[in-house]
């Protein structure tokens, strides 16, 4: 499909698609900071967490804000994570690659869509070790909804197949796990995240998607051992404190008993290698086909 807007130049599209990625790249940030939290991610509006000070439009402009406040706070000099931008680009980067798929269709929003939800739950699970249900179920129900008009990746039959094998699979591997291992083998957060993959993409789609982030996984959790940064997190994981934890954040049983459970040494979250195997299959599975032809049955 032709990506331009029909008397518009290609770079002014191009221009516009990348703000608007920034923009909701902007607001992912706020997501992954407050919904662990339980806060709104409406009310109030941006503001330096440490100083509170409402941060102004001109320096809320995704990426050239923090380049150009040298990624510090204009009030207090806190500095300001380099999380901020790299999520930032990303979504934007993202949302080009959408538009030169898709062009300005609804396929290419439903895309951007998947993406925003996958990215705020990978950074959210690599900061507090939460796969928070209010951001997987709204995962299976979109990935459902576009399936359903026939905008996503997979048909509606495949979808829901997906979303159940991705759910009922997966928990079952993660019951069995923890019953013959003694130990949690997957967490129900990360069932709830394929179970929303499997939506989004199908039932085929599972198995290579775990591969990929399951070996990705290692390789990180290997790199980390043998630089000796392998250490307990501070977890407070919805997906491995059992089903009271796994609550949408704010419910202060839940958070309560998450605050119990401490991440096994060496242990790296699972939840950003799943995001980033859904991304690479959906992306690069042509590509990973030609390396692994025997994945091909999975396209």
């Amino acid at each position: 499909m032709d990506p331009a807007a029909p008397g518009v130049p290609a770079g002014l599209v191009a221009a516009w698609v990348a703000l608007v990625g920034g923009v909701v790249g902007s607001f992912l940030n706020v997501v992954i900071a407050r919904v662990p939290a339980g806060e709104s991610i409406v009310s109030p509006g941006s503001r330096c967490p440490r100083c509170r000070t409402p941060i102004a439009w001109y320096d809320n402009v995704p990426v050239v804000s923090w380049l150009a406040l040298r990624a510090r706070c204009r009030s207090c000099g806190v500095r300001i994570s380099a999380r901020y931008p790299l999520v930032e680009a990303l979504v934007a980067g993202v949302a080009l690659l959408a538009w030169a798929r898709h062009g300005l269709a609804v396929a290419a929003l439903g895309e951007l869509v998947l993406v925003s939800l996958l990215v705020a739950l990978a950074f959210i699970d690599l900061d507090t070790w939460l796969l928070p249900h209010a951001l997987t179920w709204p995962l299976i129900a979109t990935g459902l909804a576009v399936s359903a008009a026939g905008l996503g990746p997979a048909t509606l039959q495949g979808a829901a197949i997906g979303a159940a094998v991705g759910f009922g699979a997966f928990a079952l591997v993660s019951v069995v796990g923890e019953k013959v291992l003694r130990k949690e083998a997957l967490g129900f957060g990360d069932v709830w995240l394929l179970s929303g993959i499997g939506a989004w993409m199908g039932v085929a789609a599972l198995l290579p998607v775990v591969l990929l982030a399951s070996v990705q996984g290692s390789v990180v959790g290997l790199v980390l051992l043998a630089l000796g940064k392998g250490q307990p997190g501070p977890g407070q994981p919805a997906e491995a404190a059992g089903p009271p934890a796994a609550a949408v954040p704010g419910d202060p049983a839940a958070l309560a008993s998450a605050d119990d459970w401490i991440p096994p040494r060496n242990a790296v979250p699972f939840g950003p290698f799943l995001a980033a195997g859904a991304l690479e299959w959906l992306y690069l599975g042509d590509l990973i086909v030609r390396g692994v032809p025997s994945l091909g049955i999975f396209r």
